[in-house]
């Protein structure tokens, strides 16, 4: 009897300790959700604003850099969640956990490991697929047809120069794979070989000599964990007059 008794509160123990520290991730990743949000918010508030005649965003680059040195430029998918500043990362992906003010996080920062982004001939960008929506987790999206068309324009702000971006490729596929097909490849190589690995066959794009590449994990054929592969959407850049 005694040990039907001990049995019974050793499980009652047990379960509590798995239901508090449940409990405990979720608020923790539900606070370090909003404490994102609003810091991104405030950051929107702080730093651009619209010209109300042309609808121009101008951007206060100056506050930008006192926040953080690091910051090089700013995405933007219009009725989208991403409008995010992007990071120079040069520290061993530090960005990838970690916000754009320093902060620790595991929805990390959008970020390009390029020397000269937005000069080289290609600017590969990254974000993390986050579960909750935020940072790339739409770039799956791309792959349907309809959504493409719908966001196959989007901006790209930057201290020295505006651009628009065109997207004219958008597919999966594994990591070391994608690595191995492009190691070899002269940019317009490249290109032809984004276009031909494009899930949606898009036309009519005239390609700059200038091209970005947005890169997130892919949860194809995975509901929880993200696969090998990655989601790439490219897109030629063209200077906003």
């Amino acid at each position: 009897m005694r040990c039907h008794k001990f049995l019974a509160i050793l499980l009652i123990i047990m379960f509590l300790i798995v239901f508090f520290s449940c409990s405990y991730l979720l608020l923790k990743d539900y606070f370090e959700l909003k404490d994102n949000n609003d810091s991104n918010e405030n950051l929107i508030e702080e730093t651009i604003e619209v010209n109300e005649e042309t609808q121009e965003k101008i951007i206060d680059w100056d506050y930008l850099k006192s926040v953080n040195e690091d910051i090089i430029g700013w995405i933007e998918i219009e009725d989208t969640k991403i409008n995010y500043p992007i990071l120079q990362d040069n520290n061993n992906l530090y960005y990838l956990k970690h916000t754009y003010n320093k902060k620790y996080s595991s929805s990390g920062s959008i970020f390009t490991t390029n020397t000269n982004p937005f000069e080289d001939s290609e600017t590969i960008i990254y974000g993390h697929n986050m579960k909750n929506g935020n940072m790339f987790s739409l770039l799956g999206k791309y792959l349907n047809e309809d959504f493409l068309y719908a966001h196959q324009h989007f901006k790209i702000y930057t201290p020295n120069g505006n651009y628009e971006a065109t997207v004219f490729s958008a597919y999966s596929i594994a990591f070391e794979t994608e690595n191995s097909n492009i190691k070899q490849l002269y940019i317009n190589e490249r290109i032809k070989y984004y276009q031909k690995a494009s899930k949606c066959k898009v036309s009519n794009v005239e390609i700059s000599n200038k091209i970005i590449k947005l890169s997130t994990c892919s949860y194809i054929n995975a509901k929880y964990t993200p696969t090998e592969q990655r989601y790439y959407i490219i897109a030629s850049i063209i200077p906003i007059e």
